[in-house]
């Protein structure tokens, strides 16, 4: 059961900024070092300023660290800048209404278009969306500081729904106001477009209640948006129903949807031991097969990965040699047998119960200080290369209904396991949590 309502958006005025492709951002842990510093100099209303602190000379992991190790100041100033957009009305803010949201992109070749709704979601302590992945502490007390400071979600959470088609297609219909269409830098267009007659908004609201949601991305900012709700309640002693945060901003999009596609997140790991191979094949070889393989490009890479259905298969690479690994079905260890069984045997589980904890001794809380997580095959296998890393470990994306079916089921997978793409840009929609905006 999902709770949703309408909300009065926040919005960049294109009267006063009309390049809305300048002002918006990848959400804040998919923004690299460099990118961080492009955006911050691309133009002065760049939410990015709202989200990030201006990027100094050392590169910080935002996806497993706090960025107040950058500047322990930026959260009030973020919020300063916030506060001052609105004034100045660079920032303007709708009536209460939904908000239907289209995506189109390229990819393998292919032109693709997402379409999901904008809606406030209500928090709730025993229920709620299922999340499918871990998470860590230093990006949730990051983002707490900053909703603290805001008091707003500067950018949404990004939810899989189930229910009939039928209904996500009279919902999308129902949108009729065209508030953005745009084409990007990167060649992706955005079409954002309101719901705002009566009958819409409660049929909107029937619609999606029976729905079951589950977190496709966003799993830092939703716990974060739980924990700020349990703040206020404490500090104000006031029903969160009623109050702009006991809801956080959600991006719900239709399981059936054929635009959702999800990419993996490699792992490339740093301060092993002179051994690690030896270990790791210690390890695996009594449960699998550990084949040497000729790879030169993250294309082949990609090649490989996907003639395995199944998704239990690892790529190893050195930065000179590449080992496929498989698992052999029905394989046992006591670390893959205490595994909930709908993930026993795949990748993202082998790959950190068997070869990070069991051989090489990587446990959750080290993981932070050894693991880098990227999205691209060769900047993995780049950095692999390097003498500040020894290994990269290279994965195929699990398919949405799989990730679905793993979140009902109430089991997480370790973190960073999956990669929704297109991420959702931060800008487009920004929610007051404030007291005084339900």
């Amino acid at each position: 059961m999902a709770d949703i309502h309408p909300f009065p958006g926040l919005r960049f005025n294109l009267d006063r900024v009309p390049q809305i492709d300048k002002l918006i951002s990848p959400p804040y842990d998919k923004i690299p070092h460099e990118e961080r510093k492009r955006l911050w100099g691309l133009d002065e209303h760049n939410v990015v300023k709202l989200i990030l602190p201006q990027p100094g000379d050392e590169e910080v992991d935002v996806t497993t660290h706090s960025t107040d190790s950058e500047s322990a100041d930026w959260y009030q100033e973020a919020a300063a800048r916030f506060q001052a957009w609105q004034d100045e009305g660079v920032l303007k803010q709708d009536g209460p209404q939904f908000y239907v949201y289209s995506q189109t992109y390229q990819a393998e070749e292919q032109t693709w278009t997402r379409t999901g709704l904008f809606a406030a979601l209500d928090l709730e302590d025993d229920s709620g969306p299922k999340a499918h992945e871990q998470t860590f502490e230093g990006p949730k007390a990051d983002r707490l500081r900053l909703t603290r400071a805001a008091q707003a979600n500067l950018s949404s959470i990004f939810l899989l729904g189930d229910g009939e088609a039928a209904t996500w297609s009279s919902i999308f219909a129902s949108a009729k106001d065209v508030l953005l269409d745009f084409v990007g830098d990167d060649g992706q267009r955005h079409m954002l477009r309101a719901i705002s007659n009566p009958d819409d908004l409660a049929a909107v609201q029937a619609g999606v209640k029976a729905c079951n949601l589950v977190i496709a991305d966003g799993h830092h900012r939703y716990e974060t948006a739980c924990n700020y709700r349990r703040e206020m309640m404490e500090k104000t002693g006031k029903n969160s129903k009623d109050e702009a945060w006991g809801k956080v901003l959600a991006f719900i999009v239709p399981l059936a949807d054929p635009g959702l596609r999800v990419l993996p997140t490699h792992r490339v790991v740093k301060g092993l031991p002179t051994d690690w191979f030896d270990r790791v094949q210690a390890k695996l070889d009594p449960l699998g097969a550990m084949t040497p393989v000729s790879i030169s490009d993250g294309a082949e890479v990609r090649d490989l990965l996907a003639a395995d259905a199944s998704r239990s298969s690892v790529l190893i690479h050195d930065g000179h040699y590449t080992w496929a690994y498989r698992i052999r079905q029905g394989a046992e260890s006591p670390s893959l047998q205490a595994a909930p069984e709908s993930i026993r045997e795949l990748n993202v589980t082998i790959l950190h119960r068997l070869i990070f904890e069991e051989a090489l001794g990587l446990t959750n809380d080290k993981l932070v200080n050894h693991v880098k997580y990227i999205r691209g095959e060769d900047e993995a296998m780049n950095l692999a290369k390097t003498p500040e890393y020894n290994v990269a470990f290279l994965m195929a994306g699990i398919p949405p209904a799989q990730v679905f079916d793993v979140s009902m089921a109430g089991v997480r997978m370790p973190q960073k396991s999956t990669d929704f793409y297109p991420k959702i840009p931060t800008g487009l929609l920004i929610r007051s949590a404030a007291d005084s905006n339900a």
